[in-house]
């Protein structure tokens, strides 16, 4: 069962900086690979900002399967295909932003600062 908002927000302030949260969140085609990995602070959420700018900017999800463990698999696995048709107008400015959002190694993850930045 998931905690309601306010425990949630009582949870999140009661964890120290430096904590790693494990509990597994939100919705498929949006978690973040570390989330399915049991181990991410609020950094995690940049990810799914990058899923749904990639929606919006595209058309079409960047990780996708039938079923809800396919798609967790694909998130796990798989790098966004930036040779689709959709892409081809698109910028490199705008391809080079999302692979910076989709890189799997977490320790390389941009900020919300940086992400910002890069808009």
């Amino acid at each position: 069962m998931l905690p309601s908002t306010s425990g949630y927000l009582i949870l999140l302030s009661q964890r120290s900086a430096d904590e790693k949260l494990n509990d597994i969140v939100g919705s498929a085609y949006y978690v973040a690979p570390e989330v399915l990995l049991r181990s991410y602070d609020t950094e995690a959420d940049v990810w799914s900002v990058g899923v749904i700018s990639y929606i919006l900017l595209c058309g079409s999800r960047p990780f996708w399967a039938r079923t809800e463990s396919g798609i967790f698999r694909a998130v796990l696995k798989m790098v966004p295909n930036f040779a689709e048709t959709a892409w081809a107008s698109r910028s490199p400015l705008a391809k080079d932003f999302f692979k910076c959002l989709f890189t799997k190694d977490p320790r390389k993850w941009l900020t919300v600062a940086q992400a910002l930045s890069k808009c």
